[in-house]
């Protein structure tokens, strides 16, 4: 195993660069600059050059990637990654402030998903071609077909809109931000600004598994181990739980590593709407603004996080499957 998470590492090296590469020359062709918002009748040309050169931007295209590809995965700099166009903080600084956000949102998106989708499969799977079954197979395919912004704005609407005229202000969910004023700290207020964004990321992953799961569950029940263990007289919970649900899960526990990309570009829609204070809002924010380094950097931290979420699902995949040997 040692030895195949080394490889495999290695083999990342090159696609990696090759990331960098294309992330780094679709950020270069885009159009505008990080001058045009100081581009008034006020702002002398002489400040603009001056800022040009600052931000060396006046520099061969080739210099300023190596420059920048050059000290990228310097992490222990603070000034690896560059500073911001808009606010001149160093990026590195900015990211690292908004991954715990964004890791506590995706984290109970996914137990979230992991506790409803699995019982709501094997369930769908127990009961094939029954009502409960198609009422299942039904809702998953509809919820799984919703984009995940207009689950959002319902999410937001009846949560902090409807839901409130409905109970004359007795529930009302927050609409943005993860504290209230002056409750910093308070584990119960994070968890009650955490539903709604938790309930828009994890609705879709939740259609999208508990469909692999029924699928994963009913080709071990009509295996011949299933049968055998039935045959023999045990109790259809012990078949079920201690000889089906075992195997079935094999699968299921790949997706872990590769619903990572999922989950982090559903974040930047999620943490948009609910003004989450996530890399993904903030990915969002250096867009709108042509801040170039943090927009690079964002999509690197991206690029890495995918190649990890695939080499993740291979090792669990080998862990869970004795079958399985790299």
């Amino acid at each position: 195993m040692a030895t195949y998470i080394l490889r495999r590492t290695l083999q990342a090296i090159p696609i990696i660069i090759g990331i960098s590469v294309v992330v780094f020359a679709i950020v270069y062709l885009a159009p505008g600059d990080p001058t045009a918002r100081f581009r008034t009748p006020k702002v002398p040309p002489e400040q603009i050059e001056a800022l040009i050169r600052a931000y060396g931007l006046d520099r061969p295209v080739h210099e300023q990637y190596i420059s920048w590809a050059s000290t990228f995965f310097q992490v222990w700099n603070p000034d690896a990654w560059g500073y911001s166009f808009l606010s001149g903080d160093p990026v590195l600084e900015k990211v690292l402030y908004r991954v715990p956000p964004t890791l506590l949102l995706m984290g109970s998106a996914l137990l979230v998903t992991i506790v409803v989708a699995i019982p709501v499969g094997m369930l769908a799977a127990l009961r094939q071609y029954s009502l409960t079954d198609k009422v299942i197979t039904t809702l998953s395919t509809f919820t799984y077909a919703i984009p995940s912004f207009l689950v959002g704005a319902y999410a937001l609407y009846f949560g902090a809109v409807l839901l409130p005229e409905l109970t004359n202000g007795a529930i009302k969910f927050p609409s943005f931000g993860m504290e209230s004023l002056g409750s910093r700290g308070d584990p119960l207020d994070l968890l009650w600004h955490l539903i709604l964004p938790v309930l828009t990321l994890s609705v879709i992953s939740i259609a999208g598994w508990s469909r692999y799961m029924r699928s994963s569950m009913l080709d071990v029940l009509h295996q011949d181990y299933v049968r055998t263990a039935k045959a023999k007289g045990l109790p259809r919970r012990a078949v079920i739980y201690q000889h089906a649900l075992r195997n079935a899960l094999i699968p299921i526990v790949t997706l872990i590593g590769l619903s990572i990309p999922g989950l982090i570009a559903g974040a930047a829609i999620t943490e948009t709407i609910f003004t989450w204070p996530g890399l993904g809002s903030l990915f969002v924010e250096a867009v709108g603004t042509r801040d170039y380094p943090v927009v690079l950097a964002l999509t690197m931290v991206g690029g890495v996080a995918v190649i990890a979420g695939n080499l993740l699902a291979d090792i669990l995949y080998g862990l869970v499957d004795p079958r399985i040997r790299y």
